[in-house]
């Protein structure tokens, strides 16, 4: 009886692994891993158990699960909301901004403050420096301010990971089900306008749990695509992981992340964000939409990119001072230092009203596109 069974798991196993091809270039996990931390974050008693671990893929190579992070040794981000350092306010305007530190990146730059909440954890990266990372890995939920010194253009680069409890297979226990496939979700406003959505750049590096290898499909854009696989698989415990490394210069404003695809944007209710650390806030990220990669459930863990440029460009019809007038909601500062440049250009037919106060200092400019009409009832003042 035990060489019958023996020999039926065998079988199984190699007509399993076989009768899918798997043609991509990422590398090939089935199971669980083992565990080498029982639980990263350990500080919240009504939290999930974050463990980390590693798994051999058929290659011959060994990855951490679910990612390698800096959470240890890295600054943790400034609360927004966390019940577990008891940091919960009511609303933004009971946010004190003065106890929360700035990060030099550049020495002459904009302060830049940034509201971020990730699902389940995230690091910031700005110009290729680690700003910090979240403070809480799995649950509960909670959301982050965080304070730079930059000047433009500058590089913004998060690392998110959607965190598991089996791990190697990217589920969790969820009213019962073992294995349930949980999902990601980011989203993130800077108060110089810039917020997530499909201006950013998305790509993923681990995705589990997979059923069948040739529901993975690397396309043209570079989408490692699962739009036919199973987001609910029965394999449980054998399910398929796929793995793909991650370039060492990731975060750095040199890395041509054009060949990325964009980032796939999604409404809080598929998120199902109805915590007090998303909803208690929902005017920090107003203009903002949640954004991960194509598949919000099977991508585990997703790097995303976006380079804020230097010129600030008017593409709507109107004021001045409405942020939707302009690209990334970027409302130049209302004095314009050197190096910086304005660019307007206005929907057909349409205006560009200054119905405010605009210094353009030395060595700045501004341009006006050809046939297009700026209106200046306020006051321009080019130094």
């Amino acid at each position: 009886m035990i060489k019958q069974t023996f020999f039926f798991i065998l079988s199984f196993t190699f007509y399993h692994s076989f009768s899918q091809p798997y043609t991509g270039s990422g590398s090939v996990t089935q199971g669980l891993g083992i565990k080498t931390i029982t639980n990263l974050y350990s500080a919240c008693s009504n939290g999930r158990v974050s463990a980390v671990g590693t798994i051999t893929s058929t290659d011959g190579k060994v990855w951490t699960l679910p990612a390698e992070t800096n959470f240890l040794n890295a600054p943790k981000l400034p609360d927004l909301y966390n019940e577990c350092t008891g940091v919960k306010p009511i609303n933004l305007a009971a946010v004190n901004l003065n106890n929360v530190p700035i990060k030099v990146i550049d020495n002459v730059g904009d302060t830049i403050t940034a509201y971020l909440f990730g699902d389940n954890y995230f690091e910031l990266y700005i110009n290729g420096v680690l700003v910090g990372v979240d403070p809480i890995t799995y649950t509960p939920f909670n959301s982050c301010v965080a304070r730079f010194k930059v000047a433009r253009p500058y590089t913004i680069a998060v690392k998110l990971v959607d965190w598991e409890e089996n791990m190697g297979v990217g589920t969790e226990n969820n009213n019962g089900n073992l294995y349930h496939a949980g999902d990601g979700g980011f989203i993130a406003q800077f108060s110089d306008g810039t917020v997530t959505d499909t201006t950013w750049r998305a790509q993923t590096f681990y995705i589990s749990p997979i059923e069948n290898l040739s529901s993975v499909i690397e396309l043209p854009d570079s989408t490692r695509s699962t739009s036919s696989a199973s987001t609910s698989p029965s394999c449980n415990g054998n399910c398929y992981g796929i793995h793909y490394p991650i370039s060492t210069n990731w975060t750095t404003q040199s890395f041509n992340d054009s060949i990325w695809p964009k980032a796939t944007t999604y409404t809080a209710a598929t998120v199902g964000v109805n915590f007090p650390a998303y909803m208690n806030f929902t005017n920090a990220w107003s203009n903002a939409k949640f954004i991960w990669s194509s598949n919000l459930i099977l991508d585990n863990v997703v790097l995303v990119r976006k380079t804020v440029p230097a010129t600030y460009t008017f593409t709507g019809n109107g004021n001045w001072d409405v942020p939707s007038n302009w690209v990334n909601y970027s409302v130049p500062p209302s004095i314009l230092p050197a190096g910086k440049s304005i660019s307007i250009n206005p929907v057909k037919n349409g205006s560009c009203i200054l119905n405010t106060t605009q210094q353009i200092n030395p060595g700045a400019t501004i341009s006006v596109s050809a046939d297009k009409t700026f209106l200046i009832p306020g006051n321009l003042i080019i130094q």
